[in-house]
């Protein structure tokens, strides 16, 4: 779970970097980075809303839950979590690729 946790903050950190350039004075050159940032984001929130939909319970998830919290077991499989961290890597790099391609 570390690793997902280091790799989504990362990510967080390169976006916010990227957003930040894409709303700065020399925007207009960056006619790579800003499709791509559109579609990463994009990317980006399905898969985020596909881990919030698994890790938020329904209400009757919520009471199993209560009744058996000895036995929570956390929801992804180990290939899931090397999964999600393959895309977050790929995003951050495609993201720092642009940006290098963008400064030339």
């Amino acid at each position: 779970m570390g690793d997902l946790m280091d790799n989504i903050m990362a990510l967080q950190t390169a976006f916010q970097q990227v957003s930040h350039l894409a709303k700065g004075p020399g925007a207009t050159k960056l006619i790579v980075l800003k499709p791509l940032l559109e579609k990463s984001s994009s990317d980006l929130k399905k898969k985020f809303d596909q881990i919030l939909q698994i890790l938020q319970p329904s209400e009757r998830q919520k009471k199993k839950r209560k009744m058996l919290s000895q036995r929570l077991k956390w929801p992804f499989q180990k290939a899931d979590v090397e999964q999600i961290i393959q895309l977050l890597e790929r995003h951050k790099s495609e993201l720092t690729f642009a940006m290098n391609s963008d400064q030339m």
